[in-house]
């Protein structure tokens, strides 16, 4: 697991590198091809500092013995940086993203392939890790409902998917102006019916106002 010493590391790390990041959150789309690769606005993040608090908490207790992980909705595949730089040994990394733009933007960026297909109906191998960052933001259905029956649905696959471990993030509606468009859960629903089909379930809202992690772990 990441140690207290671990967390104050990374951040530290973040304000260190402080005027790398905040170039790149000044970055505009006048900026060219520099806003496409390093903008956090372009892959849904308000900062850059945002984007790697986000995979600190969706990663947290990743270690040597995980050496392959699945990124759904991987988008330019920045998570694929962020977990080679903090990782002693070579990780195997798959992303897939529906967005061919992102994968000619990860491409470019990390000279890696992406699967560019939709996660629901794509053929994909095991990984000891499977993750998605700002997959289930955005409403993909009609109804709440429908958008309900298609999380868990999805939720199962990458369940199926994964030999150790999945992580995932939601929008929470609690003390939040909700936004047509995006996909709010309580993470008291999320917790209870998780643990009834999987029982080895934490969720942490610890470092967002609106959005809050989900890991299911196999035993």
């Amino acid at each position: 697991m990441d140690s207290e010493k671990e967390i104050t590391e990374h951040v530290s790390n973040i304000v260190l590198n402080q005027d790398q990041l905040t170039y790149n959150d000044k970055l505009t789309p006048e900026s060219g091809n520099d806003y496409l690769l390093y903008s956090p606005s372009v892959v849904g993040y308000s900062s850059e500092a945002e984007q790697q608090y986000m995979f600190l908490n969706l990663l947290m207790g990743f270690d040597g013995s995980m050496y392959s992980l699945l990124d759904i909705g991987c988008g330019r595949a920045d998570l694929y940086d962020y977990i080679t730089k903090r990782s002693a040994r070579i990780i195997s990394y798959q992303g897939i993203d529906h967005n061919p733009n992102m994968s000619d933007l990860a491409k470019q960026k990390y000279d890696i392939d992406v699967i560019n297909d939709k996660f629901e109906t794509a053929e994909l191998k095991n990984t000891d890790w499977v993750v998605a960052s700002g997959y289930f933001t955005p409403r993909r259905c009609e109804t709440e409902s429908e958008d309900l029956q298609k999380l868990f649905k999805d939720i199962d696959k990458m369940y199926s998917l994964a030999n150790n471990v999945v992580s995932f993030n939601m929008l929470s509606p609690i003390g939040n102006e909700v936004v047509d468009g995006f996909f709010y859960v309580h993470p008291g629903l999320i917790m209870d019916m998780l643990i009834e089909k999987y029982r080895y379930v934490t969720v942490k809202n610890n470092y967002s106002e609106d959005v809050y992690t989900v890991t299911i772990y196999k035993f």
